[in-house]
């Protein structure tokens, strides 16, 4: 059984589709993380799942339970991370966070600490005493997660969980994400931030138009790009012509170009393979290696492979 399956599911706006005869799967104790951008049909889908709406048509089942049949009982196991944060205005981080433990079930004998061990893991101590609508974005978005950390649910939806957030806070959201993933939780990450897909993912899908393009781990994603990685050499040799020739037989060899004395471009797929035979065959015409630089494709790239448009500001709407 999967944690999370849907089947052909539909969510219409009157004649605009936010998501399109959807079949998609997560795997138990997997963080899935959905790659697309604003439009794409993400944040839908995450609160199709989270029961906050309901499918056109279609069907959804978390941990084997139909988010529209039996909704109670799913939002007794998921907890959800909205994009933007959620808060009294006049109540403090630290309150917050004890009333969100009580409707949540966490033992009042273990709250305080809870509390405590999350905020300051994510650096919100100091602000413990301020009013939520002082807080910075970055402050408020940290503690809307945090509030997942408090739950620690069996199945965690988190609508861009960086967003407004500095790289130091990121990588604490990060930390405890993949914490969380370590101690049994099934995780769903809505992004359209390349940096968290690749930290974070088991699996990506990219998702566009409501529909998924493909689906896979973030090596294989890369992997998929013909002549996606670029090998920079700087190799010393008597005969540059001859070792272009030579280069560009190797197997998984797309293109080769030569920019400069001495120095060539090598376009090839899988370059984890390609340069060991690359060392190989230059150890065997004795021309010796300088530098080597190996480029990888980033998931824009990949997102372009695959859609034909940019991820960072392409939209269906």
């Amino acid at each position: 059984m999967f944690a999370v399956e849907t089947k052909n599911l539909t969510k219409r706006y009157g004649k605009t589709y936010a998501l399109k005869n959807l079949d998609f799967t997560i795997d138990e104790n997997e963080i899935m993380v959905l790659l697309g951008p604003n439009g794409s049909g993400k944040t839908t889908l995450l609160l199709i799942l989270a029961t906050v709406l309901k499918p056109t048509s279609g069907q959804a089942e978390v941990m084997g339970l139909d988010v529209a049949a039996h909704s109670t009982q799913v939002r007794k196991i998921l907890g959800i991370a909205f994009q933007e944060a959620r808060g009294f205005w006049r109540h403090k981080p630290a309150d917050i966070l004890r009333f969100h433990a009580s409707v949540c079930g966490v033992p009042k004998t273990k709250r305080d600490t809870l509390i405590e061990e999350i905020l300051r893991d994510l650096e919100l101590w100091d602000a413990r005493n301020k009013l939520f609508m002082h807080l910075s974005g970055g402050q408020a978005k940290r503690l809307e997660v945090a509030k997942l950390f408090i739950h620690r649910p069996k199945f965690a939806i988190l609508d861009e969980p960086s967003s407004q957030v500095d790289l130091r806070g990121k990588r604490k959201i990060w930390t405890q994400i993949l914490k969380l993933r370590e101690e049994g939780s099934t995780i769903l990450i809505a992004t359209n931030e390349v940096r968290e897909a690749e930290y974070l993912a088991d699996r990506v899908t990219v998702l566009d138009k409501g529909k998924p393009i493909v689906c896979d781990t973030v090596r294989k994603l890369k992997d998929s790009i013909t002549g996606g990685d670029i090998v920079e050499l700087e190799i010393d040799t008597p005969d540059t012509q001859t070792l272009k020739q030579a280069l560009s037989q190797i197997d998984g060899t797309v293109k080769i170009t030569n920019p400069g004395a001495n120095r060539f471009n090598a376009y090839v797929s899988m370059s984890e393979s390609w340069v060991p035979r690359m060392t190989d065959m230059c150890y065997r015409n004795k021309a010796r290696i300088l530098s080597i630089r190996v480029t990888e494709p980033s998931l824009d790239d990949v997102f372009l492979h695959f859609t034909g448009r940019a991820l960072r500001g392409a939209s269906d709407e």
